[in-house]
């Protein structure tokens, strides 16, 4: 019988998890799972968790939003763990691009299905910090909006929050001049807007940053905006939510292994909703030399059947 090690965020979904879990227990209880349950307590515990646990059982789930998932995946990656998913945070943007939703019982029954994909994994590496991301890594912009949503706009949730947050940090948002390195394509003196750089499509609670991008793919899809004025900044926002950005002047979408960026002045990176670091100059994101095994959807294991037929 496959053994679970749920590792759960209490404090997700504003507290609400916590709150819930008794609940979805007592739905792993009636179908008979051999599990362990394990709260985080602190910032980074997940991890910790993980990596102290993770030997004694068969696979690991990720209880939260996409924070839990990047602590988790932090803990497990370089293991033979298979990386399960129960998505009841506030943005799940990991989660809702692998097919799941809010329904943990729907998340239950993917899970006791046990088909898996491969997911691409990332590594970011700024200022002698290295860690691992499996949906999407920003900086510029983006990231800014991140670093302000652990203390503006509280009573906001989802996309909803980031989308206020969005505007009013565009609005002060300035032009960083940085050297761009796309595997071997060098870019100098580029005027930098956004950087979204990863396997993932969406980030900020909805915003569809990377379209047609998937998880199961080998290599990074790479966005930058670039040397675009003030409105059609604000228009390239207003863009993101439908995917509707790609093609508009100074927008840039490519496919690469390895990214590096060099800024003059700091900026924040941002990992699926955690902060690598408050102000950088410099940054690398590059493809893992590992997959990690995650349980999905019969219908995400179909789409890379098709495409990895293509």
């Amino acid at each position: 019988m496959t053994t679970y090690l749920f590792v759960i965020n209490p404090n997700a979904r504003n507290g609400g998890i916590g709150k819930m879990w008794p609940k979805v227990e007592e739905e792993i209880l009636r179908r008979g799972l051999d599990h362990k349950s394990v709260y985080t307590q602190h910032q980074g515990h997940a991890m910790e968790i993980v990596k102290e646990m993770e030997k004694d059982f068969d696979c690991v789930v990720a209880v939260g939003g996409d924070g839990t998932i990047n602590e988790v995946t932090n803990g497990l990656y370089g293991t033979d763990k298979t990386f399960g998913l129960i998505p009841l945070g506030n943005g799940n943007d990991f989660a809702i691009s692998l097919d799941f939703d809010d329904d943990f019982k729907r998340s239950l029954d993917i899970l006791e299905a046990g088909k898996t994909i491969g997911v691409t994994v990332g590594i970011a590496e700024t200022n002698g910090e290295k860690r691992y991301f499996v949906n999407v890594a920003d900086t510029g912009v983006g990231a800014t909006v991140s670093v302000a949503s652990f203390t503006e706009a509280k009573l906001l949730k989802g996309f909803l929050k980031y989308y206020y947050l969005a505007f009013k940090k565009l609005l002060q948002y300035r032009l960083v001049k940085s050297v761009l390195t796309i595997d071997d394509q060098l870019l100098e003196d580029v005027g930098l807007v956004i950087l979204a750089v990863g396997p993932g499509s969406r980030f900020g609670g909805g915003f569809n940053i990377l379209p047609e991008n998937y998880h199961f793919m080998d290599d990074f899809a790479v966005l930058y905006a670039r040397d675009i004025k003030k409105l059609s900044q604000i228009n390239l926002l207003n863009s993101l939510k439908p995917g509707k950005h790609l093609g508009r002047e100074g927008v840039y979408y490519l496919r690469a292994k390895k990214v590096t960026l060099e800024m003059s002045k700091p900026l924040p990176i941002e990992l699926e909703g955690e902060i690598l670091s408050f102000g950088a100059t410099n940054v690398s994101f590059e493809v893992a030399p590992q997959k990690i095994q995650t349980i999905v959807s019969d219908k995400i294991v179909e789409m890379e059947k098709q495409w990895r037929s293509k």
